[in-house]
């Protein structure tokens, strides 16, 4: 498989309380292929809010939480869909992952208030 015909994944992790607490993750990519971030989406099935500070999606290394990139999900409504590419436009910081390497993906709770929040979220990669 060449660069020119990359192997898309969509990584989906389901229905994630972010209002309950952070959670963890990980993804790694096949052998010796590379990774190139494409986009995050969150689906919503309850509000979040983000009276103190909003809910996160961080893609990183043990060492650096948000090396790859950090999504802000503000206050996205119940039914309505979170896209990195669209709603939070500096949210991919670096979207090259390397090879043979696990990728870190946080969780991360808001504050204050009464933390809301539930999503299903999805990663897309392409693997080359």
């Amino acid at each position: 498989m060449s660069y020119a015909t990359p192997m898309t994944v969509s990584h989906t992790f389901t229905s994630h309380d972010f209002g309950a607490g952070a959670g963890a993750v990980s993804i790694k990519g096949p052998k010796g292929k590379r990774g190139f971030i494409e986009d995050i989406f969150a689906y919503s099935t309850e509000t979040f809010n983000a009276v103190t500070t909003p809910a996160y999606i961080r893609i990183g290394t043990g060492s650096d939480a948000d090396a790859y990139a950090e999504a802000n999900l503000g206050t996205t409504a119940a039914t309505d869909t979170f896209v990195a590419s669209a709603n939070d436009v500096d949210a991919i910081i670096n979207p090259d992952l390397p090879e043979d390497v696990q990728v870190e993906v946080a969780f991360i709770a808001p504050t204050g208030g009464t933390p809301a929040g539930i999503a299903n979220v999805t990663i897309v990669v392409s693997w080359y």
